[in-house]
């Protein structure tokens, strides 16, 4: 019987899969995925951005006034889990909501000087972690891990448009 290698906050799991013979791409893919998950997670956590914040948050602090919807597409999140977090949020002073002067059915979410102090948190953690992920790597190699990864991405995309 097979080890499967899964990220369940015990650190030794995934060295297993460091030691494997038949490792597949998308077993590290996927192991990395978790782990850089877990530690931006954990510290976010440790500072009250829980993860649908987290999600919301990077969204509004690129794109604005977005509308409330727009932010369910984009977050992967159910339009009552958006709805009750935008609440909490806009009370702890994170973001706040408007009517579209256009259209008053669409409600606008607008991030806040807090909230965006919270985004840059996330990022700087995100690149703190990207950072211990890469250490040792040249400047070219790098390049050849973003260019391997934009064509395994690229591959995928091309997939899924295929099925729509």
């Amino acid at each position: 019987m097979r080890k499967r290698s899964v990220v369940t906050g015990n650190t030794d799991l995934p060295k297993t899969l460091l030691q494997r013979d038949d490792a597949t791409p998308s077993m590290f893919i996927n192991d990395i995925s978790k782990l850089f998950y877990t530690e931006v997670r954990r510290e976010s956590e440790r500072v009250g951005i829980s993860h649908g914040y987290r999600k919301m948050l990077m969204k509004l602090s690129c794109d604005d006034g977005i509308t409330q919807l727009e932010l369910v597409k984009h977050t992967h999140l159910t339009p009552p889990t958006v709805s009750v977090a935008l609440s909490k949020m806009e009370a702890e002073g994170l973001v706040s909501r408007t009517a579209d002067d256009k259209d008053l059915r669409q409600v606008r979410v607008h991030i806040t000087e807090k909230g965006l102090e919270k985004a840059e948190f996330i990022r700087r953690k995100c690149e703190e972690t990207e950072k211990i992920m890469l250490e040792g790597f040249s400047r070219e190699d790098k390049e050849e891990l973003v260019s391997l990864l934009r064509r395994v991405l690229s591959n995928l995309v091309e997939k899924e448009e295929e099925r729509a």
